[in-house]
């Protein structure tokens, strides 16, 4: 069995950060951070302790577009001031996320794999199909990320979708296989890879 999967279906507990208590990563969280260009999903520029402590106001479920507390102003002092401090939890919340449960998925073409996402940003794809498979909509926004992911690829799969998921073994093969390749040819460049999870037919 599959560990990612399991780590996946054990709902996480309470996560503290900065002073609150975060709840579940999710598929809502991450497309507010889109909409407010956070580097935390964007990755357009170096994260600051300010872009930080608003990712967790997000998924705090705190008010937006308040002035900042001045207890967060003394935070970011410190955060600026302490780098080491920082990284610590820029560490943690990426902890936090999850992607570490996510399936991981053998590279399929899009032609092979039904034309890609046909434009439809991969979160809302992932949504729409748990919709359309009878998941309530509040739900399928707000369960945590990596089962989300999770549910859509099976979901994909039973529809016939060209998915493949990879196996623990199958990944650690294919990394053994890499770095004998790698060790033989230095120079040899990889391929880019797509962004967001496999969002089905």
């Amino acid at each position: 069995m599959d560990r990612r999967f399991l780590n996946a279906y054990v709902d996480p507990a309470p996560f503290r950060l900065l002073g609150r208590t975060l709840y579940p990563w999710c598929l809502k969280y991450r497309v507010r951070l889109m909409a407010f260009d956070s580097p935390l999903v964007i990755g357009s520029r170096g994260v600051t302790p300010a872009d930080l402590i608003f990712a967790c106001q997000v998924c705090a479920e705190e008010q937006l577009g308040v002035e900042m507390g001045w207890l967060d102003k003394v935070r970011i002092m410190n955060l600026t001031r302490n780098p080491e401090k920082f990284e610590s939890l820029l560490e943690a919340f990426a902890g936090y996320i999850l992607v570490q449960d996510w399936p991981k998925f053998w590279e399929q073409t899009k032609t092979k794999s039904g034309g890609g996402s046909k434009g439809v940003p991969w979160p809302l794809s992932i949504v729409a199909n748990l919709i359309a498979s009878g998941i309530p909509e509040q739900r399928a926004w707000e369960m945590p990320e990596c089962q989300a992911i999770w549910l859509n690829s099976a979901l994909a799969i039973r529809k016939g979708a060209d998915v493949s998921i990879m196996s623990p073994e199958e990944e650690a093969f294919m990394a053994e296989e890499e770095a004998k390749d790698a060790a033989s040819n230095p120079a040899k460049e990889s391929p880019p890879t797509t962004d967001g999870p496999i969002t089905g037919s």
